[in-house]
């Protein structure tokens, strides 16, 4: 067939579209179905025209990624279609999708690289529903849905796999809300816990666009405090869900009052999303807006006959479906601010009786901000303003539905589940996935660090690549300090002009046009030092004299010694300029475009003076090139586009405080190899230095944990009830993060682990005692000392990578077997942190598998170091050598974990099968399935330094004190020791009495 394949994509298109609810079959088949023979689509037209294109510049191909990601999670046992046994998100089923498809082993090759087996997984901990949304009703009512999932296809171009995890959470968010068309109802309260700048926004576009179809017929959307991230989030209401039949109904040419987006390019380039002019004659109900771009709710301005609901049959309820499908849409965009907030109550009051009968969903963005009560329970009945209008708002509405987004769900977690007017999610907490192509905390931290390996290696370390420390802010009045901040200032400047020349060369290499670069500087929240900073980054840029030959030898430098080797192993197959030659005319545009509007420094705080410059700020109309000074207003939701390098020295006491101000996270897609972050990382060695880079780390264990915790335990037990309920979340967060505590302190949570434990999973068990607490140390390393000296074998096995891409190593280490009882004899003497919660229900758990027969023995293993280290003559071990296992920075009470080069063997000793084969771990299985593992360290932890003060083992003397060394132990149960292969918990009241609550008084 000689035939453009561009004439048979939209067969390829309405092909895919016809199986996507039916499941895979013959592709070619229903391409083919209304073509004659000799211009049928052929297997090798279909692979040329797979090999020439990606998901990235292709509709049709987009299409297609986006039915096989949706194939890869269906989940449903009713499904359409056999998948022949095969389970969810694995290679397996990917291949049975592919014979279904009756596609060819090159075609189902070219699909693996350009859409690879979709794994992202949306975890829920719910209480049980009514399972009213299902796909018959799904079916039945997809206007809304169906359009915003296409614009996502053609306009956003999202990847597939992006696009099918957001219609399955927000499938499992509506599914959990009230049956709006039913006529007992009631109130949902749930948590969708995203990551900082990762798309929470779309996931509630998508969750409102899915409950209009099912019959809600006012939302409310609570943004943050500020009109700048109100504005950004009603555009984008406007723009992917309301579109463009909606917002020009009422719109009368000539009128007096200007258009919301009269002169907005996307607007006149057709970039808003349409749904049809007829849309409503078809039966679909349209949206009205009670809010504006520009215009927060104010009371009365849209005119009381704005809140009225048209009734169609006045002798039924409003919640009818006769009514209530056709009837149109209330959209409210609203600040989280006192006055604004009380207007709406204000306006909905007057409806009175018939508010019971309206289905109402609200959204809170940023729902650990401003929205938790923050006042003491025990000590007073009022609560905090803005909390007080959100209880109210529900009060109003029986039939509203709360769902609260935030990255930083703490707080969240910390409501009084007790008090049922109060914010708790009572109904389900919902963990999204990680989503591609999204750069994180883990891609800044060498987290899992195999710690042997090369620091200075950008290909293996995130922090050689991306990292570069600057000090504390200085005193003004020190010229020694305020000339090493400009020169720390003039070296992210350089880098900022620098990767804006690589963005260039990309764009002149053909990569598509990079419309925003932008740096960010923040180190207070005062505006005062928001206008010094301004004026320190203005100094720095004047005195960079960009495109002089001193600012070129500058930049030369920086190329050669940094940019280079970064984008050579992080440029992802992005172009790369040979030389720096190649850079020359690209900062030379780079330049212009940030010096275009004049002043390449952007302050952003509420200060009155600035406010008519914010414009500049709109990302969505304008191309941005510029330099970001500010605080409060860049740290909490708003997203700042195109930003690649940050400035950040700011304290932070909370951690969701720091966690926000990361605006460094987010969708770097083209330019990650080019990301840099300046950030306070103190090295005077005084206890009152401040590490920002450590803190985010920790901050990340702390997100990462609770995140596993939640995978671990959802679903339901053999009985049908949930293995986790939303109630038990904070009892589970205080004690696997001990420091964190419930903000009222005369609360208690009534429910604490009695057994948790996992099967075939390595876990760290490093709450040991404190640095300084001698006679507990000693009794610990006597203790643990003999499974040492037990391992006498050794053994070579293999280890994972620091990144996935590169080849897998080989440690060498010493092994030894224990029999269970005794090693769990040694574990119940152990001594521990006094806020060490983890390890009592481990142990509970250790000790029944060994009761019910299901654990016989141990496997040690202690790693030789392949770097040439200096052995120590260990106590009672002789010579053997130390590892650097630091402690963890306050209010952490552990160490760092163990390196991740070790977990595939101790995993697969216990029976796990692992995506590593290694036939020296495999030989040392149980074939019964009833041998776990402990990985040990033998660690240095001078007792003599304080817990804060790094230690490293080349501290160490020659002939150590048992004080000054620290065994850490992790360990692994059988991979058979839990039905299923599932971690599994066990809970006991501390109250028999008051079991089934989740908390009691214990007054003050």
């Amino acid at each position: 067939m000689t035939e453009a394949a561009s004439s048979w994509e939209p067969d390829l298109i309405e092909a895919v579209a016809g199986l996507k609810t039916r499941g895979p079959a013959k592709l070619l088949r229903r391409i083919n179905v209304d073509r004659e023979d000799d211009d049928a689509v052929t297997m090798r037209d279909l692979q040329e025209f797979l090999e020439a294109h990606n998901q990235q510049d292709n509709s049709a191909v987009l299409h297609l990624a986006y039915a096989l990601a949706q194939w890869d999670f269906d989940d449903d046992e009713t499904r359409k279609w056999d998948a022949a046994g095969t389970e969810p998100r694995t290679a397996e089923r990917r291949r049975r999708i592919y014979d279904l498809l009756g596609l060819s082993p090159e075609v189902a090759a070219r699909l693996d690289t350009i859409a690879p087996v979709a794994t992202m997984r949306t975890t829920v901990i719910s209480t049980d529903w009514d399972p009213w949304y299902d796909e018959a009703r799904r079916t039945q009512r997809n206007f809304y849905w169906a359009h915003y999932e296409r614009y996502l296809i053609e306009q956003r171009k999202w990847h597939a796999e992006s696009i099918a995890a957001l219609d399955k959470a927000t499938t499992d968010v509506v599914r959990r809300l009230s049956d709006p068309t039913a006529a007992d109802t009631y109130q949902t309260k749930g948590l969708v816990v995203g990551y900082v700048q990762s798309g929470k926004t779309a996931n509630f576009t998508g969750v409102i666009a899915k409950a209009i179809d099912a019959g809600y017929r006012l939302v409310i959307v609570m943004t943050g405090t500020i009109e700048l991230l109100r504005s950004q989030t009603q555009r984008r209401l406007d723009r992917e869900l309301v579109g463009v039949e909606n917002l020009t109904r009422t719109r009368v040419d000539g009128a007096a009052d200007e258009f919301d987006y009269e002169y907005d390019d996307d607007w006149l380039a057709g970039k808003f999303i349409s749904h049809g002019k007829d849309f409503q004659a078809l039966g679909h109900p349209g949206i009205e807006r009670l809010t504006l771009l520009h215009d927060d709710y104010k009371r009365l301005k849209q005119g009381l006959t704005s809140m009225k609901f048209e009734q169609r049959y006045p002798s039924k309820p409003f919640y009818d479906p006769d009514n209530l499908m056709p009837a149109n849409v209330r959209l409210v965009v609203v600040k989280k601010i006192k006055s604004s907030l009380q207007k709406l109550a204000q306006d909905l009051a007057p409806l009175k009786g018939k508010l019971a009968e309206i289905p109402a969903l609200i959204i809170d963005d940023e729902s650990d901000l401003a929205s938790v009560n923050t006042k003491n329970p025990a000590k007073t009945k009022e609560r905090t303003a803005i909390n007080r209008a959100i209880t109210d708002l529900l009060g109003l509405l029986p039939r509203g539905q709360l769902v609260m987004y935030t990255a930083t769900p703490f707080a969240n977690f910390f409501v009084d589940p007790d008090d049922a007017n109060d914010i708790y999610p009572k109904n389900f907490i919902v963990p999204l996935d990680r989503p591609p192509h999204y750069m994180g905390v883990r891609d800044f931290h060498d987290v899992g660090w195999n710690s042997e390996d090369d620091k200075n290696d950008p290909a293996l370390s995130n922090e050689r690549a991306f990292i570069r420390p600057v000090g504390p802010p200085p005193d003004p009045d020190d010229p020694a300090q305020m000339q090493q901040r400009e020169l720390e200032m003039l070296s992210a400047l350089d880098s900022f002009v620098l990767a804006g020349a690589v963005k260039v060369y990309r764009e002149n290499a053909g990569e598509p046009p990079y419309r925003h670069h932008t740096m960010l500087v923040h180190e207070a929240t005062d505006t005062r030092t928001h206008r010094e900073q301004a004026d320190l980054v203005r100094r720095c840029w004047t005195a960079g004299r960009y495109g002089t030959p001193q600012a070129l030898a500058r930049l030369r430098d920086l190329w050669n010694s940094d940019f280079a080797p970064v984008c050579a192993a992080r440029a992802d197959g992005r172009p790369v300029p040979a030389g720096f030659e190649d850079l020359r005319e690209p900062i030379g545009e780079a330049c212009r475009r940030i010096k275009e509007v004049g002043d390449p420094v952007l302050v952003v705080n509420s200060d009155q003076e600035v406010q008519d410059n914010q414009q500049a700020l709109d990302f969505d109309r304008n191309d941005v090139w510029r330099i970001l000074v500010g605080g409060t207003k860049l740290s909490r939701g708003f997203t700042v586009e195109g930003l690649t390098v940050s400035f950040y020295t700011r304290k932070a006491l909370q951690a969701d405080t720091l966690m926000q101000a990361g605006r460094w996270f987010g969708f770097r897609q083209g330019y990650k190899d080019l990301v840099r972050l300046f950030i306070r990382r103190d090295q005077t060695g005084s206890p009152r230095d401040v590490d920002l880079y450590e803190a985010f780390e920790g901050l990340l264990h702390d997100e990462e944990t609770v995140r596993d915790w939640l995978r671990q335990y959802e679903g339901w037990t053999e009985d049908g009830r949930p293995v986790l309920e939303p109630w038990q979340v904070p009892a589970l967060v205080s004690q696997h993060l001990p420091y964190l505590r419930p903000t009222g302190r005369s609360k208690m949570f009534n429910a604490e682990i009695d057994s948790r434990g996992d099967a075939g999973r390595l876990r760290d068990y490093y709450g040991l005692p404190r640095r300084s607490a001698a006679p507990a140390k000693e009794a610990n390393y006597k203790l643990l000392m003999p499974l040492l000296a037990a391992a006498t074998d050794t053994r070579t096995f293999r280890s994972a990578p620091s990144r996935p891409e590169l080849p897998a190593g080989t440690f060498e280490a010493r092994i030894g077997t224990i029999d269970a009882a005794s090693f769990v004899a040694i574990l119940r003497k152990l001594q521990w942190h006094p806020d060490e919660k983890l390890f009592g229900p481990t142990l509970t758990f250790y000790e029944k598998l060994i009761t019910d027969g299901r654990l016989e023995d141990i496997v040690i293993v202690w790693p030789k170091l392949s770097r040439v280290a200096k052995p120590v003559l260990l106590p009672g071990l002789g010579s053997a050598q130390a590892v650097t296992r630091n402690r963890r920075t306050a209010p952490r009470i552990d160490f760092v974990g163990s390196d991740s080069k070790h977990r595939n063997a101790l995993e697969r000793i216990a029976g796990s099968e692992t995506a590593l084969q290694d036939g020296e771990a495999d030989a040392l299985r149980d074939v019964g399935g009833r041998r776990g593992s402990v990985l040990l360290y033998v660690a240095a932890d001078i007792a003599d330094l304080p817990d804060e003060a790094k230690c490293a083992a080349a501290d160490l003397p020659d002939e150590p004190r048992i004080v000054d060394l620290v065994i850490l132990p992790s360990m692994v149960a059988p991979a058979t020791a839990t039905a299923h292969g599932r971690s599994v918990i066990s809970w006991k009241p501390k109250r028999k009495a008051a079991w089934g609550t989740p908390v009691v008084n214990q007054g003050d």
